[in-house]
């Protein structure tokens, strides 16, 4: 099946909004009113994924995964107004509601919302919120114990995301991933050392490249 959206975007930048904890260090209002400087021109598309729907609508919301949260949001008004990707099996499962992702690949939420600005023509895509884990027996979800979610004790599992999104940035080779966080203490995961394309910047940085 041909792609049902066509994204015209002129900035080719793009945030992309995971469900780590330090999401919450900032505040989502200033993306959802980022006008891009000077005629827009470094105007942030956004996309996110699964449960950020219910604090934030971004431009592209993607579901995946068969914790619930696909039947969740089919079940709630969301789907009206806003663009939802998610796999053919859920687009079949729930016919008008969701969009089917390009070429429908099989990977978690988070590389999957990577994939599709890189997909739309993107060249620069900032990651706020993926931040893995570090620490045995806690979950850094921000919605952990919530509806289609482990309990905050519960340790997230990252390696396969780790391993997919290694993939994707060896194939869009040409695309910057810059992970954002507010602390400048962070390192890459051993996985992504080698790769040229990915790269960690703090909140200063980012301010500057988006004109936030």
């Amino acid at each position: 099946m041909p792609n049902a959206i066509t994204n015209i975007q002129i900035s080719n930048q793009a945030i992309v909004l995971g469900n780590g904890l330090s999401r919450l260090d900032l505040n989502l209002s200033v993306i959802k009113n980022h006008h891009g400087g000077l005629l827009g021109a470094k105007t942030l598309q956004s996309y996110g994924c699964n449960a950020l729907y219910r604090d934030f609508a971004p431009d592209f919301l993607i579901a995946v995964g068969n914790n619930g949260i696909i039947d969740e949001i089919a079940a709630s008004d969301y789907t009206a107004d806003n663009i939802v990707y998610t796999n053919s099996i859920h687009t079949l499962e729930h016919p008008g509601k969701f969009y089917l992702i390009p070429h429908d690949p099989y990977a978690d939420a988070g590389t999957t919302a990577a994939y599709i600005p890189a997909f739309d023509g993107h060249k620069n895509i900032y990651l706020l919120g993926f931040d893995g884990q570090d620490t045995p027996g806690h979950n850094y979800n921000v919605y952990a114990g919530t509806p289609g979610y482990e309990d905050i004790k519960v340790e997230g599992r990252t390696y396969t995301w780790r391993q997919n999104f290694r993939q994707l940035a060896q194939v869009y080779n040409d695309v910057m991933f810059s992970f954002v966080f507010k602390e400048s203490t962070r390192v890459l995961p051993v996985e992504f050392r080698d790769l040229l394309n990915v790269e960690i910047i703090n909140y200063n940085k980012f301010v500057i490249a988006v004109d936030l």
